[in-house]
């Protein structure tokens, strides 16, 4: 313990982790270094220890071994520096009017240290001038960012051996000439860190910018002769989008429009090996036609120009039945014994593919050959060795020919399904047989498959299907059904009436008029009896909507959204219909209803309609004007309802919703805008249930009426102040706890002590964000008896603070209850009053905290309006009284009145205390 002020406390610096000399070592790395703590050059050969250590290295000569950049030894004169090195070197330095001279770098006895007049890695920068720049003396590229480290400094034309723009990192026989990257920087800015990333700026940091691209990367398509050759083969490419290694703002522009911004074309290597980054100048760098950015997010190697023509997740088809291979002339069974090639295998026709045994008559054995019946690749091997085979129509494999194969360009083409150049579709997955997961591979959708229709004769149509959707008529059969179980040859997967008679494929195969067994009868008087938006005729056959509902019952399938708002008259716009016999459609346990409600005043609901954009979009219907833009910005807006539209301001920032794994794709319904409903209950929707937009900890599906029935796209649905979730949170907690009964808090009506859904949950008056449940404020009359010592005492005037005043009570109101909204901004338990359990209550520790280390309480700080992370207010005197605010609340004074004075014998010094 400190006895007096004269004491000295120990000096950190001189323990095992200081660092007196101030190179980057601590005193025990120095211990086992043998150098001197006190010297951050213990050797006196100019050179930091720390540097010295951390690249030491031996130097075989004929004399012997040096060790060089050993912190104990200068390597004065050492063997490397012979008579002819010693004179190269004098004319350089002296040479030079950028460096010392010769003499200068001498010590007293004029002798030269090998450790810092040599240039180790033959790089053109002295060792001396490499610890300037914090880089590796052995290596001629120290940070490895594809730049060597004199071309990183050079502040003027270089020669290089290596090309740039598409030609990167490409050795060169001849050397071209190219600005140097950083040759606008003065010899200061390479001692900085603009990134803040503890590297300097230049030949040491890989990535000097800090914005994920090394600077070689950028060097490469930062020099406009090389922009230039591209723009002949892309015209949208400005002479502006040239990359700089010491921008960082140059990262995320997609500048070819290849779906990659420019750090996602470099990050490209990450997965495909080192130098296999694509190019931000070209839409397809291999020239394979697929797309950087679709190959690379496809697991195929965007630097590879050969890999268009292969199909590895072999989802190609025998479409003319002409590569299966079997053993036709089988009369009683047959043994595999071998199999004789792998899946991918190229064969030739009549090649031996697999062998199995036979009995014959006599129980002598035979083996016989299978060969392969075309020329092409093993697709599908469907036997083992030890399978007996009772069948001649056993396919053992199947061989598909090049013309059949469904290749990764034809993978990518697959958005275009009628080859008419028009985008209808998306693309494959090149590395997935079976894109939409229907069962039926991709190959064979896109390359469609022979029916036989039978209507105005009988006719042999070639049909396909979208390799995107589950069932691409939306007719309920999935794809493969419809190839492979309807009618001999497989239904048209792409037209719901394949034979064009007025009923779908659907109703045709499952049949149907009767409405559960039970007959209804309509209003012969109103075209819409239920007044649900349809007409009756319109509900009683698959007319306009696809669908038969009921026409008494505006609800058919009881999901809160009347039949005509889930198909033909949506009530909110980009939204993709539902189905009205299904109350959950896309089957994520959410009533459609409520995922699309809206606003109405009839109904008594505000809306669960929120429109989440990721970019710029247009409100629907609107007609921009000089006083009307129609274009809105990114964010979470909410939709009314057809009658008030969409809100204006952004109910949410991007940043203040919970996007975790939201995906949030290109929307063809708001023309390409990347948006999507936080809640969408269609069919083949993006999944909702499990997300938290409104990032107040409920999953969507725990908002719901079955639960907590909250508004999944407001955080705080009862506008209490908090956030849904943690009410939900801390009032289990209360019950798990014992805190309090069910029978007590159902009372009132509540679900909790803190209900989401009740502003008031007791109904006391006072809503949930201002209540103390758990009375962990500070004691307030200690509080009055701190700040007026006087109160209720006719012998002492003295108080700073009236508790009678209004500013008064406010203040001891304050502090006396530490709210549920303030546990919550302060990440305390409200149900406990001492969360972490080291017995003070949470409210005075909080209030007690210091955070700006300016000797004044972080919540008195608060109180009285100044800054809790800002010392500077502890010197000022904000009321003008000639008393700094420190010595204010040092005396329990009130710092924002003149009149508040600290009593008799209260001394304070603000300088030393």
């Amino acid at each position: 313990m400190k006895k007096n002020e004269t004491d000295a406390w120990p000096d950190p610096n001189q323990g095992p982790n200081g660092d007196p000399d101030r190179d980057g070592l601590t005193n025990t790395v120095e211990q086992e270094l043998g150098t001197d703590p006190q010297r951050a050059d213990t050797d006196n050969d100019g050179l930091n220890d720390r540097w010295e250590s951390m690249y030491s290295t031996e130097a075989i000569t004929v004399g012997g071994v040096v060790t060089l950049f050993d912190p104990l030894s200068g390597n004065w004169d050492c063997l490397l520096l012979d008579a002819g090195t010693e004179e190269a070197l004098e004319d350089y330095y002296d040479d030079d009017e950028t460096t010392p001279s010769w003499d200068d770098l001498a010590n007293s006895e004029g002798k030269h240290s090998c450790d810092t007049v040599l240039d180790t890695d033959n790089d053109g920068l002295p060792n001396w001038l490499e610890e300037n720049y914090g880089t590796d003396p052995t290596s001629r590229d120290s940070d490895m960012d594809l730049i060597d480290d004199i071309v990183e400094v050079s502040s003027q034309l270089v020669s290089i051996f290596v090309g740039t723009g598409e030609e990167c990192n490409v050795a060169l026989v001849q050397s071209i000439d190219r600005v140097a990257p950083f040759q606008t920087q003065d010899a200061a800015w390479f001692l900085g860190d603009m990134d803040g990333d503890g590297l300097l700026n230049g030949p040491s940091d890989w990535d000097t910018d800090g914005d994920g691209m090394p600077d070689g990367f950028e060097y490469c398509y930062s020099h406009l002769v090389d922009l230039t050759k591209e723009q002949e083969d892309n015209s949208g490419l400005e002479n502006s989008m040239l990359l700089d290694p010491a921008n960082a703002s140059d990262a995320y522009g997609d500048w070819d429009e290849d779906g990659l911004n420019n750090v996602e074309e470099y990050m490209v290597a990450e997965s495909f090996g080192p130098t296999n980054f694509t190019s931000p100048w070209r839409v397809d760098t291999d020239l394979d036609q697929m797309p950087d950015g679709w190959e690379s997010s496809n697991g195929l190697n965007p630097r590879d120009g050969t890999n268009g023509d292969d199909d590895p997740d072999r989802d190609g088809w025998d479409a003319d039945g002409d590569g299966a291979v079997v053993y036709a002339s089988l009369v009683n069974t047959v043994t595999v014994i071998g199999v004789d090639v792998e899946l991918d295998d190229w064969v030739v026709e009549n090649q031996t593919v697999a062998r199995g045994q036979i009995t014959l008559a006599g129980g002598n054995k035979q083996t016989v050959t299978l060969g392969s019946p075309v020329d092409g690749y093993v697709y599908d091997i469907h036997v083992e060795v030890g399978d007996t085979i009772e069948s001649r129509l056993d396919v053992w494999m199947d061989i598909v020919e090049p013309e059949e194969q469904f290749t990764n360009v034809m993978e990518y083409n697959a958005r275009d399904r009628d080859g008419d150049g028009v985008i209808d579709g998306r693309s494959t997955d090149p590395l997935v047989a079976d894109t939409d997961g229907d069962g039926l591979r991709d190959g064979i959708e896109v390359m469609g498959w022979e029916i036989l229709v039978v209507n105005v004769g009988v006719q042999r149509i070639i049909v396909t299907s979208d390799p995107g959707l589950y069932d691409t008529d939306a007719d309920g059969l999935s794809d493969f059904v419809e190839f492979s179980e309807l009618c001999d040859t497989g239904s048209n997967a792409s037209n719901p009436d394949t034979d064009g008679d007025g009923l779908g494929d659907q109703a045709e195969a499952l049949s149907g008029f009767t409405w559960e067994g039970e007959s209804y009868f309509t209003d012969a008087c109103m075209f819409d009896t239920d007044n649900d938006g349809l007409e009756d005729g319109e509900e009683v056959i698959a007319g306009q909507d696809n669908f038969l509902t009921h026409a008494n019952n505006s609800d058919t399938d009881d999901d809160g959204l009347k039949d005509g708002n889930e198909v033909l008259f949506v009530p909110r716009p980009f939204q993709k219909p539902t189905n009205p016999l299904l109350n959950d459609t896309d089957a994520d346990g959410m009533l459609d209803g409520w995922e699309m409600q809206v606003k109405s005043a009839e109904d008594n609901t505000n809306s669960h309609s929120l429109w989440v954009s990721a970019s710029s979009w247009s409100r629907p219907g609107c007609e921009s004007s000089q006083n009307n833009n129609c274009l809105m910005e990114p964010g979470g807006y909410v939709w009314q309802n057809y009658l008030g539209g969409f809100v204006l301001e952004a109910k949410y920032e991007i940043w203040q919703m919970n996007l975790s794994g939201f995906s949030i794709p290109s929307n063809a319904l708001c023309d390409g805008c990347s948006g999507r409903w936080a809640l969408d209950p269609s069919l083949d929707s993006l999944p909702d249930a499990n997300y938290d937009v409104d990032n107040d900890s409920l999953m969507n599906s725990a908002e719901a009426p079955d639960r907590w029935n909250t508004n999944p796209v407001d955080d705080d649905t009862d506008e209490d102040e908090l956030p849904d979730g943690w009410e939900v949170l801390y009032s289990q907690l209360a019950l798990e706890r014992g805190l309090v009964d069910n029978l007590s808090i159902a009372s009132s009506g509540a679900r909790g002590v803190m209900d989401p859904s009740m502003q008031d949950s007791d109904l006391d008056g006072i809503t949930d964000g201002q209540e103390d449940p758990d009375r962990d404020g500070l004691n307030r009359s200690g509080l009055v008896k701190k700040y007026c010592p006087g109160y209720d005492d006719p012998t002492n005037s003295q108080c700073h603070i009236n508790p009678d005043t209004p500013d008064g009570v406010r203040f001891y109101d304050n502090l006396e209850n530490y709210t549920n909204l303030e546990e919550f901004q302060n990440g305390t338990d409200p149900v406990t009053n001492d969360t972490d359990g080291d017995e003070w209550n949470d409210g005075p520790e909080v209030y007690y905290q210091d955070h700006d280390d300016d000797g004044m309480a972080t919540g008195w700080e608060y109180h009285f309006e100044f800054d809790p992370f800002d010392s500077a207010d502890r010197m000022v005197d904000t009321d003008g009284d000639g008393h700094v605010n420190y010595c204010e609340y040092k005396w329990d004074t009130n710092p924002r009145s003149p009149l508040s004075f600290p009593g008799q014998g209260q001394l304070c010094d603000p300088f030393s205390e």
